[in-house]
């Protein structure tokens, strides 16, 4: 009698815990660079500013070695990510003209042309809300927004990424501040103030299964370290920026890219040190977000909820830091600026792995939403859960996509470092496809860009001022543009695929 009642005790809980709904923690930086050594794989082993993230995220679960953004910068790719939907399936048509802090005609804050109402209207957080998820945003959210915090929140900690201290954030359900807004105190350092009250948030939900969005600034301009780490630079790290063989070209080298390339200066001395500069300070800032990880897992160890909980980090965008003479930023078609990290671990998932398939930000969603066990939406992307578990059958793989889309509208003028010449112009509205090599055009990079100011609700992609073709396998930093002496073949084939991706919704994108 007692071993009938043991057996069932013991089934019943076996039945609970596979009931369990898993955690998840998605961390995402702020700028934080792939190719050029700011995040994971290291460039060189030990050579990092993230050593304990590199440890238990990159050692301890699986990378992605083709992950890509749909548009490198912050607004739009932020709505991507927390939609899982390409940047044409956001727009509004006739809205948004205006790129920085114009709005639409309900009054709704225009970012970077995201309409701020129709991305926090389809986030995941109220799907996975009304699934039984608690769900804390905690950092930035979108680079322009105001008032409460989108549905589905229970904890909103939020802003536009804000100042590095004495942060400011928008506030909903912290326990120990007002709803409404709060200033924090002048010495206050934004990547602390994120982490720790976005810790103090899993200790209260610790009982719940929870998503937490730990979103800080790091490394956004003007990458201001934390004053503990304004003078760290460790043994072995490198004296300057990295110096790949696109840094600082001549203008003719340059005569056969879009006029934003073609047109940018030659660097002085100092623009050389101010590059370095910054290469240094993103490296310090990025010491805060590893304090954060690390200290974050930690806690769920000792909260006793780590094994049932994942662990994922990413990125918004990639960055440049002299390549193509384009002193710092974002906001390009080039491999610098579109390829990203993603590392995630957690249960089901072998320590040390890789995939290779390639996945761009609109596919988070959909793989958080699997990892979560909750049914998506209507999303553009897909899940990457089967590559990141190993567990896809021949069927997934041979069915996965062997491109990326990327698209992308002008945002606005802005000097850096001193060069004359603006990092973009109206001429860099780009629509774009990164093919891998088992693709049929091969391991290409391929855009089309078409002048103009207005953003997705007015730009249509029909009139095509200037294409840009390069051999990734032969030339990976982008320096000959082989377009013009491609067949037309290839051509007409490149523009209608492209086309076709521009269209895509839902269940019809790869």
């Amino acid at each position: 009698m007692m071993r009938t009642v043991g057996c069932a005790a013991l089934l019943s809980s076996m039945v609970a815990a596979e009931a369990v709904k898993p955690n998840i923690i998605f961390f995402l930086t702020d700028d934080q660079d792939q190719l050029l050594g700011g995040s994971m794989p290291p460039s060189s082993p030990g050579v990092t500013p993230i050593p304990r993230t590199q440890k238990l995220l990159g050692d301890g679960g699986a990378v992605a070695q083709n992950m890509y953004i749909h548009t490198p910068i912050c607004c739009p790719s932020r709505s991507e990510t927390f939609t899982g939907r390409y940047f044409h399936n956001l727009k509004v048509e006739g809205q948004c003209a205006v790129a920085y802090g114009g709005k639409d005609d309900n009054g709704n804050f225009c970012c970077m042309h995201i309409d701020e109402a129709t991305v926090s209207n389809y986030t995941m957080a109220k799907t996975l809300s009304d699934a039984g998820y608690k769900v804390g945003m905690f950092g930035k959210y979108l680079n322009y927004f105001e008032g409460p915090p989108a549905p589905g929140f229970d904890a909103w900690l939020a802003n536009g990424g804000g100042n590095y201290f004495s942060p400011q954030f928008f506030t909903k359900g912290i326990t120990g501040l007002p709803d409404g807004s709060v200033t924090f105190n002048k010495t206050d350092y934004t990547t602390a103030v994120v982490g720790n009250y976005s810790n103090a948030w899993i200790k209260e939900v610790k009982d719940d299964p929870f998503v937490a969005f730990i979103n800080p600034k790091a490394c956004h301009e003007p990458f201001t370290p934390a004053p503990w780490y304004k003078d760290t630079w460790e043994e072995g790290w490198p004296a300057q920026a990295p110096r790949p063989p696109s840094w600082n070209m001549t203008k003719e080298q340059r005569a056969d890219h879009h006029p934003t390339i073609a047109n940018q200066d030659v660097f002085t001395e100092q623009t050389a040190q101010c590059i370095d500069d910054t290469f240094k300070n993103r490296w310090r800032t990025l010491l805060s977000v590893d304090d954060v990880i690390s200290a974050t897992h930690q806690l769920c160890v000792d909260l006793g909820i780590e094994e049932r909980t994942y662990f994922i980090y990413s990125s918004d965008h990639g960055y440049q830091l002299g390549e193509l003479n384009l002193s710092m930023d974002k906001r390009n078609v080039y491999e610098f600026d579109i390829k990203i990290h993603l590392a995630v671990r957690g249960p089901g998932i072998p320590a040390g792995t890789t995939f290779s398939q390639p996945a761009t930000n609109v596919d988070i969603a959909p793989t958080i939403f699997e990892l979560a066990g909750v049914q998506a939406p209507q999303v553009d992307g897909r899940s990457l859960v089967p590559f990141i578990k190993k567990t896809a059958d021949e069927a997934t793989t041979a069915g996965w996509r062997n491109a990326t889309y990327h698209e992308y509208y002008y945002v606005g003028i802005d000097n850096k470092c001193g060069q004359d010449h603006p990092i973009e112009s109206p001429d860099n509205n780009f629509i774009a496809v990164r093919y891998q090599s088992n693709s049929k055009f091969g391991n290409i990079l391929y855009a089309e860009f078409t002048t103009g100011e207005k953003g997705p609700g007015f730009i249509a992609f029909d009139t095509i001022n200037f294409y840009e073709l390069y051999d990734m396998d032969k030339d990976p930093w982008q320096m000959t543009n082989i377009y013009n002496s491609t067949t037309q073949e290839m051509k007409d084939a490149l523009h209608n695929d492209v086309h076709q991706w521009l269209q895509c919704k839902g269940g019809d994108c790869l």
